[in-house]
């Protein structure tokens, strides 16, 4: 009966936003945040374990890129339960790993790649920082037109939802004063993942 019902949520969700994206014309303000609630309370309500938890889900790219390269939400909803899953099985009790909340930044461009960024602002090891990376590249994205990015905003072994409203990774922190000017995320992020 789980899988049944997890079958039916990912196929009502991606229909739900194909429909309210498709014939209703929502500002891009409200048409990022219904994607976020319908994100959040995807993976929040399907996944909480006790040592890891998902407090939501937080786009980093405008509404018209993220509609145009992400044509099934049911997709990606996919791919972060799978991450999710990997990140869960990565952790590990206190006192081998410590309690922290943060973010887990994700990025993923055409053909199939992925990469994560880490902002925990209590710190967390380099040797926690390596562990939750790999978990992430050994999930296989899906395939995009052009970059997707995204955070899950995490606690693990209890720890506390984060306070900042989107991340900052420290190598995103470094990359910007090079640049030396601001600009969006993308951009920033483009100048750092060459590969």
């Amino acid at each position: 009966m789980p899988t049944l019902m997890l079958a039916w949520s990912y196929a009502m969700l991606g229909s739900l936003v194909t429909l309210t994206l498709s014939i209703m014309k929502f500002s891009t303000v409200v048409t990022k945040t219904l994607l976020i609630v319908l994100l959040s309370a995807f993976t929040s309500s399907v996944f909480a374990k006790g040592n890891f938890r998902t407090f939501n889900v937080v786009l980093l790219q405008p509404e018209a890129v993220l509609t145009k390269r992400v044509p099934d939400v049911g997709t990606l909803a996919s791919y972060i339960k799978e991450l999710e899953q990997a990140l869960a099985a990565s952790i590990e009790p206190v006192p081998s790993m410590e309690v922290a909340g943060g973010f887990v930044v994700v990025g993923i461009k055409p053909g199939s790649k992925s990469t994560a960024w880490l902002d925990f602002r209590s710190g967390i090891s380099p040797r926690t920082q390596n562990i939750l990376k790999n978990a992430v590249s050994s999930v296989k994205p899906p395939s995009y037109s052009g970059m997707v990015l995204f955070a899950l905003k995490v606690g693990i072994n209890g720890g506390a939802q984060s306070i900042e409203l989107s991340p900052a990774p420290a190598e995103w922190k470094i990359a910007a004063d090079k640049l030396g000017r601001t600009v969006e995320v993308e951009t920033l992020v483009e100048t750092m993942w060459t590969d």
